[in-house]
């Protein structure tokens, strides 16, 4: 049994580590949709306090597995709850937002910040959820646009809106 609570701490101490130094590197971003308490956050939680409590209870106390065994598990599932609940669900709620893709920006007017002349880009500023952002622009064939000017955006290629004058 101290071996169990061994292995589990460190796939999840193991998990931790992994995922803090390479997950940006590979998008081991994983996403759960609906069903928070499966994300990979709380699993390793979960093993990382479920091994290393019932290690410790284990070596520390002369407790036969049964009430170790259900002791870590309380304490696993209480530890997992409440990263849960302070963590994992307000993370997700400010990822998903009101914040729009800049694909769904086209058809939507703006002000020319900077002028933008034919073939060079310029700057636009657009409401978006009650805050204002700016952007780089080119305009839509020759035409310059000087600063002030209301647009239209037509498109976004590469994180630079395509606009036309509205």
């Amino acid at each position: 049994m101290e071996t169990l609570m061994i292995v589990l701490f460190g796939i999840g101490v193991g998990y931790a580590v992994l995922s803090a130094f390479v997950g940006d590197l590979f998008g081991l971003d994983v996403h759960t949709g609906e069903l928070p308490f499966l994300s990979p956050t709380i699993i390793a939680t979960f093993l990382t306090v479920f091994g290393g409590v019932g290690y410790m209870l284990l070596h520390n106390t002369n407790w036969s597995a049964m009430p170790v065994a259900s002791l870590s598990l309380l304490i696993a599932l209480g530890v997992s709850s409440v990263v849960l609940f302070l963590v994992v669900i307000p993370l997700q709620a400010a990822q998903k937002g009101d914040a729009k893709s800049a694909k769904q920006m086209i058809g939507l007017t703006a002000e020319v910040a900077t002028s933008i002349q034919a073939a060079r880009l310029g700057e636009i500023v657009y409401e978006q959820g009650g805050s204002r952002h700016s952007a780089p622009a080119k305009t839509y064939g020759e035409a310059s646009i000087p600063q002030g000017a209301q647009v239209r955006i037509i498109d976004e290629i590469a994180g630079t809106f395509v606009v036309e004058k509205a």
